[in-house]
C-alpha cells in the first residue's frame, strides 16, 4: 500500500478533479476527496468523502474514519459570481477549516498544497507589472490568496508539515460537466455566430485582442502539482504554473473560427452575457440540426465568464525563472492545445 496518501479538497471541482486522476493513475498514492456534494462521474480508485467544509465538526467526524492524511491539497473555493473580488472572509474560513480537521485527524501529515491562480497578482483587477514574479508585492484591492498565504505559513511555522502553492492562469481544459470553461463557452459562440450568419467577432476591447497572455492546460497543472508537493527542494515555496508560452487573441481568434467552421470577424465589444441571454431556443435548434447531445445552453457555456477573461486589455504574464531553477520544466503549446481541446468537444457532440 502507498505511503502516500491524499486528501483532495474540492475534489469535484475542476482542478480537483483532474489532480485526482492524476494521482490515482501514478500508482504511487491512495486518494480520497471531500465535497460537499457527489462527483457528477467518479473516477476510479478515488474514494469520496461527503462534508460541507463549511462545517468544522461533520468534517473532522467524516475524518475521523478515514486513514491518517499524509498530503491535503486545497483545490476548493467559496461559491462566487463572477465578480473581480471573491469573499476573502469566506474562502479563508473553508480554508482554515479544512486544515484544522485534517490536522487534527491525522497524525501523518507531511504536506498542505494550496492551489492560487493569475489572481494572486491582480489579473483580474488591472494591468499589473510583468513578467509576475512570486516575490512580487501584493495589490492593495482585497484577494482572499493573500490571507489563505500567510494562514498557511504562519501554521505551517509551529507545524511538522511543509507547504507548497501553485499559480496557474486561465485553464484549458475538456471538461463536458463544467460550462466554466473559455474552449466550450467560445465553441458556442462560434456556433451560434454561424448559425446566425453572423461572422465571429471578437466581444472584447481592440486591446484585449491584442494583449499577450498565458493560459495553463490542465493536465499540466495536475502534474506539476503532484511534483511540486513531492519533491523536497519544492517545499516551502509558491510557483507560478502556465503553459510558459504567450499569445495573443488577435493570433488565435482565426484559428478558433477555422475550427468552428465560421468566419472570422472584427473586434466588436460586447457583453455576451447580455448578447446571449435570448439564444437558448437557438441552441435547441442546433443541437438538433447538428445531431449534438441535447444540452442546454447554460451547461456548454459561461457568458459571464469569458466576457471576464476576454476584456483585459492588459498583459497577462508569469515568470517561470523560479519554477525551473526547482527542476519544474513542463510546457505545453497554448494555441495548439486550445484547438485540439475544441475538437475534443466536437468529437464528443458537444460543440458542432
Amino acid at each position: 500500500m502507498s505511503s502516500n496518501i491524499a486528501l483532495i479538497a474540492g475534489i469535484t471541482g475542476t482542478v480537483g478533479g483532474a489532480l485526482a486522476k492524476q494521482l490515482a493513475g501514478s500508482g504511487a498514492w491512495r486518494v480520497m476527496g471531500i465535497s460537499r456534494r457527489r462527483p457528477s462521474v467518479a473516477i476510479e480508485d478515488v474514494s469520496y468523502i461527503r462534508a460541507d467544509l463549511s462545517n468544522f465538526e461533520a468534517c473532522v467526524k467524516a475524518l475521523e474514519r478515514q486513514p491518517s492524511v499524509t498530503h491535503l491539497f486545497y483545490c476548493a473555493r467559496a461559491t462566487h459570481f463572477e465578480q473581480p473580488v471573491e469573499s476573502p472572509q469566506d474562502n479563508l474560513q473553508l480554508f482554515s477549516r479544512a486544515l484544522r480537521a485534517t490536522e487534527r485527524t491525522s497524525k501523518k501529515l507531511r504536506h498542505v498544497h494550496l492551489v492560487q491562480g493569475g489572481k494572486y497578482y491582480g489579473v483580474h483587477v488591472g494591468p499589473f507589472p510583468t513578467p509576475a514574479r512570486e516575490r512580487d508585492r501584493r495589490c492593495v484591492v482585497s484577494n482572499f490568496n493573500y490571507d489563505q498565504q500567510d494562514l498557511l505559513t504562519r501554521r505551517s511555522e509551529r507545524a511538522k508539515w511543509s507547504w507548497s502553492s501553485s499559480r496557474p492562469n486561465t485553464l484549458l481544459h475538456f471538461s463536458p460537466h463544467n460550462p466554466r470553461n473559455i474552449v466550450s463557452t467560445l465553441g458556442a459562440y462560434a456556433a451560434i455566430c454561424r448559425a446566425s450568419g453572423a461572422a465571429m467577432d471578437f466581444p472584447g476591447p481592440p486591446g484585449a485582442y491584442a494583449s499577450l497572455t498565458q493560459v495553463t492546460t490542465l493536465k499540466l497543472l495536475a502534474r506539476t502539482m503532484e511534483q511540486i508537493s513531492t519533491v523536497p527542494l519544492c517545499a516551502n515555496n509558491a510557483f507560478n504554473v502556465t503553459n510558459t508560452d504567450v499569445f495573443r487573441w488577435m493570433a488565435l481568434w482565426p484559428k478558433i473560427a477555422k475550427a468552428c467552421s465560421v468566419e472570422t470577424g472584427t473586434v466588436r465589444p460586447m457583453r455576451l452575457a447580455e448578447v446571449m441571454a435570448d439564444k437558448n431556443e437557438l441552441w435547441r435548434d442546433i443541437c438538433e440540426r447538428e445531431g449534438l447531445r441535447a444540452t442546454k445552453l447554460s451547461e456548454v457555456a459561461n457568458w459571464a465568464f469569458a466576457d471576464a477573461t476576454l476584456e483585459r486589455y492588459w498583459d497577462e504574464i508569469l515568470c517561470h525563472n523560479k519554477a525551473r531553477n526547482h527542476g519544474l520544466a513542463e510546457w505545453d503549446d497554448s494555441e495548439k492545445r486550445f484547438v485540439e481541446i475544441m475538437k475534443s468537444y466536437q468529437a464528443a457532440r458537444i460543440l458542432p
